[in-house]
């Protein structure tokens, strides 16, 4: 069995945690037992797995293991279960609730919706009017942490309770004589009391016990897939339990990808590629990265494994007509962000409109690093913004593609690039840049799109109103994205994990 080692989820999942989804399906539809393991805290866990399409006994959280709630049967917990004094006040804030004994406020209850009147948490203020407890409730029904505040409403500490109610790990915030912050975490587990200094500490030690525990290993011979090495891969190196490991790739691996031998390490993966030898493989997503990581960690073994996947169902479903396709409708699909450069298709969007009035411009996904906002500022200085449409993190991937006549992606920087191969799973031209990694292995320049040289945005501009200027020719790279979407089958990239799948059952 893989476990896929993760930090966090969330609803907003970044290409990692879409990765390690599609992942997680082609192993199910193989029948080849794999589990996702994260380790950060959510009452709201489960609902965002849920979601996500994730059957609870395809996942583990720390938490939940520690906690005795990885098999919990959900529960509805209202203001009835809070046995309130009945003397107290009652004041409503929309769907919440606030509390007083006499005029002064003694707590505060958050309700997730108006409909089942489920609770998120009780806010417990003491005489002064002051913040001194949150009680936080799993969304299964069950009271999960209290957190605890001081006078400077700072959490000092955070205990965490079993189903049952008993106390099983307690997370304490302090700090050193320099004034620095500093976490432990006190765990009564299986009768025995455990200190750990940090989370990354605790997290060693859940891995060691779920790597042998059979309820979530199921007799199984364990392999671990470390896809956020900064933040897990310390943990894994310093397990006590010896087991089989890869440290995955889903970037670049270095900051200045023309001097792959000598550039500096892109600080995700400079920790674990620094300590190399510790690994028993190195996962690349492109066959171009696996010789550039070859040719720099010649010892070490790698495994070339895309991470996108096109589904069978996909693959063989209809065609879609492209008549039915909105006319000069071209989409990004990615975070908003530097890297990315959407702010390139911005300065030549006016040019394109020039030749194609009626050109529409969707950008899809979440913003880092407030890159939204200069992106916003630069449609509004080139006063673009009835063609161009902030659309928000993308749901509905393909309905957007579906739909659109054209994706570019003017990108400086990729691991693979996941929304390509989508888009070309559902017939959607390509424009990107020819930047390591991802494009050139995904576009077959002229025949599926069309590739152009980073920062040359006169190219940029002259392949865009190209195609959509010419809708014969865009037709006809749609059919042509229709056939180099098949690489990416579920048969193919099942063949690519095989070879890991064998090493672990060896090792």
């Amino acid at each position: 069995m893989l476990y896929f080692l993760n930090d966090n989820y969330q609803e907003n999942k970044s290409g990692i945690e879409h990765a390690q989804l599609k992942r997680l399906r082609l192993f199910k539809h193989f029948n080849q037992p794999a589990k996702i393991i994260t380790r950060q805290y959510s009452n709201e866990f489960h609902l965002v797995m849920d979601h996500a399409g994730v059957d609870p006994h395809d996942y583990v959280n720390l938490f939940d293991y520690f906690q005795e709630a990885v098999d919990v049967k959900p529960k509805t917990v209202t203001l009835k279960d809070l046995h309130l004094n009945p003397k107290w006040k009652r004041k409503a804030d929309g769907i919440n609730y606030n509390y007083y004994q006499d005029d002064r406020r003694v707590m505060y209850v958050r309700r997730r919706d108006n409909a089942k009147k489920t609770i998120i948490n009780q806010q417990i203020f003491d005489r002064f009017g002051k913040l001194v407890k949150v009680v936080w409730y799993d969304v299964r029904g069950f009271k999960s942490v209290e957190q605890l505040y001081d006078w400077n409403n700072r959490i000092t500490a955070e205990n965490y309770y079993t189903p049952s109610g008993r106390l099983a790990l307690s997370k304490i915030n302090f700090k050193d004589q320099r004034d620095k912050d500093l976490v432990s975490y006190e765990l009564n587990y299986q009768g025995h009391d455990y200190h750990f200094n940090g989370l990354n500490e605790l997290t060693a030690f859940f891995y060691d016990q779920i790597v042998d525990d059979p309820q979530v290993n199921e007799g199984q011979k364990v392999g671990l897939i470390v896809d956020r090495v900064f933040e897990i891969g310390w943990s894994v190196l310093h397990m006590k339990k010896r087991v089989f490991r890869v440290m995955q790739l889903h970037n670049d691996q270095v900051n200045d990808n023309t001097d792959i031998m000598h550039s500096s390490l892109n600080f995700n993966y400079d920790w674990g590629l620094k300590n190399a030898a510790q690994w028993d493989g190195i996962g690349v997503l492109t066959p171009h990265q696996q010789k550039d990581v070859e040719a720099r960690w010649p010892e070490s073994k790698i495994y070339m494994v895309p991470s996108a996947i096109v589904p069978d169902e996909v693959l063989n479903a209809p065609r879609v007509d492209f008549k039915t396709r909105k006319k000069h409708q071209v989409v990004v699909v990615a975070r908003l962000s530097p890297e990315k450069q959407q702010d390139h298709l911005l300065k030549v969007w006016p040019r394109i409109l020039k030749k194609v009035p009626d050109a529409q411009l969707d950008l899809w996904g979440y913003a880092n690093d407030n890159f939204d906002k200069q992106l916003k500022k630069m449609v509004d200085e080139e006063g673009i913004g009835s063609s161009v449409h902030f659309r928000g993190y993308a749901e509905k991937v393909p309905e957007i593609d579906k739909k659109a006549q054209l994706m570019v992606l003017p990108t400086r920087g990729e691991g693979l690039a996941m929304a390509l191969v989508e888009a070309l799973s559902y017939g959607l031209p390509v424009i990107a840049n020819d930047i390591p990694y991802g494009p050139s292995d995904i576009v077959v320049d002229g025949h599926s799109g069309y590739l152009t040289e980073n920062g040359n945005l006169d190219q940029l501009a002259d392949k865009i109103i190209e195609l959509l200027t010419d809708q014969k020719k865009l037709a006809k790279f749609s059919q042509g994205a229709y056939e180099d979407a098949h690489r990416y089958s579920e048969e193919n990239i099942m063949k690519c994990y095989q070879e890991s799948i064998d090493d672990m059952e060896e090792k």
